[in-house]
């Protein structure tokens, strides 16, 4: 059996045999992560009350841990908290073993992992291809099997596609289930702290440990400490998606055969499915991006691009710019749109148990995205960029490996506070699949992975 030592040990042979894969803006000494280990074993911490007893944890770099910088991906940005947030705070007190801090899209702005003045990690699966951002590094560390699981943050879909991307589940929270204080913001009424994880039981184990109500967070719920986090759901239960001709695939031939397999395994699963207008999240898919919303970024990191604009990647730069060329009466009819969708959105999850996407319509190689990283960017948000102006919970899952060898992913979606649902459904459509989580999967025979995809 092995220990929490053992444990902390065979992280770093990891870490060193990776070598400077860009996945760590910083790491807790070796020796300090060993003192942590031997200190929750000598504190007798158990599984049955420590829930995440000696599990190796990251944290993206725009979440404060104590003593640890806080960069966001630039050099002209750098805090040292004296807090940590209260996620990582829980994930700490339930025996969890804080490793370092993980890289990032700069300012969390972006979904391919690219936007970075420096080295930017890559795809677990082939280089060439994005890992997925804006929580690359998180995503990444869990797929390589270096870290059990990460905490991020998602504002449109970073929580997921670094998911899609390298074969992991990613788990977006009801907004406000999990304190978001202690976070660099891009968007308080978006931003959530999602959790990458190697399974769906994974995943849940650890949004029940660090969710719950937080009194100096103004966004917290006050319920978030009685949603169901598990719950039964018949065993013919309605999952919807977008009509044929609203599903994007922006070309991408392997990516929409994936999808027609993933949706036979939900059938297999017992799902019964219905075709939905997507007309509503194509316009809320646009409010966090390209409305008056975009301004709150210059609220918490504008003045990084008056001071030390060398430090700021062009495309984050052309974002906070934009932002600031909005109206405070645009903004204020950006948030009258967003609640106007909000309440369409609840009664259309009346009709149906979840709804069920692809979470990126193409796979990108990392060259495209420098070529076009505003708009393929946006292409990736397609299906994620709606979702938390919606008010909707997300669980993105692997369902295939692709034939041209990279992982394809859906996203499982549905109303706030029913992310009970989408565990139960997420581990049935998990046993239909039967994928090995992350880089393990890699290695598996051809004929395996011809077995898991049908």
């Amino acid at each position: 059996m092995f220990t929490p030592v053992d444990v902390v040990q065979e992280v770093f042979r990891r870490i060193r045999e990776r070598g400077n894969d860009y996945v760590w803006t910083e790491l807790v000494s070796e020796q300090d992560a060993i003192s942590e280990a031997e200190r929750i074993s000598a504190a007798e911490y158990s599984r049955n009350v420590s829930p995440l007893f000696g599990i190796p944890f990251s944290v993206k770099d725009n979440v404060h841990v104590t003593g640890m910088h806080t960069t966001c991906g630039c050099d002209g940005f750098d805090l040292l908290p004296h807090t940590s947030a209260a996620s990582v705070a829980k994930a700490i007190a339930a025996g969890a073993i804080f490793i370092g801090k993980n890289t990032l899209d700069q300012f969390a702005t972006g979904l391919n992992g690219t936007r970075t003045l420096g080295g930017y990690c890559r795809n677990v699966f082939d280089e060439r291809y994005i890992p997925g951002g804006s929580s690359s590094g998180s995503g990444v560390a869990v797929a390589a099997g270096l870290v059990s699981f990460s905490l991020g943050s998602d504002t449109g879909g970073s929580g997921r596609v670094p998911a899609a991307m390298n074969n992991i589940v990613g788990v977006k929270p009801t907004l406000g289930l999990v304190s978001s204080g202690g976070m660099i913001y891009n968007n308080r009424f978006f931003d959530c702290v999602p959790v990458f994880a190697r399974t769906v039981e994974d995943g849940y184990a650890v949004l029940e440990t660090i969710r719950g109500f937080d009194v100096v967070d103004d966004f917290s719920r006050p319920d978030a400490d009685s949603i169901p986090l598990k719950v039964d759901v018949a065993d013919r239960f309605v999952f919807a998606m977008p009509h044929t001709e609203q599903l994007e695939f922006f070309g991408d031939s392997h990516a929409e055969t994936a999808f027609e397999k993933a949706v036979e395994a939900m059938e297999r699963a017992g799902g019964q499915s219905m075709k939905i207008d997507f007309s509503m999240f194509i316009e809320a898919g646009r409010l966090p991006f390209d409305s008056g919303l975009l301004a709150e970024r210059a609220v918490s990191y504008g003045d990084v691009l008056k001071t030390r604009p060398e430090t700021v990647h062009p495309a984050v730069a052309a974002m906070i710019r934009k932002g600031l060329d909005y109206s405070g009466t645009e903004t204020v009819h950006a948030i009258y749109k967003m609640n106007e969708l909000r309440n369409k959105a609840r009664q259309m999850f009346q009709k149906f148990d979840v709804l069920m996407t692809p979470t990126v319509g193409r796979a990108y190689t990392c060259d495209e995205l420098k070529a076009d990283p505003i708009g393929l960017n946006n292409n990736i948000g397609y299906y994620t960029y709606p979702i938390s102006p919606l008010d909707l919970c997300a669980l993105a899952l692997p369902a295939s490996i692709r034939g041209d060898g990279i992982p394809f992913g859906v996203s499982l979606v549905a109303a706030a506070g029913r992310d009970g649902v989408l565990r139960t459904l997420g581990e049935r459509f998990q046993r239909q699949v039967r994928l090995k989580p992350g880089i393990d999967q890699k290695g598996a025979p051809v004929s395996e992975k011809h077995e898991q995809a049908r």
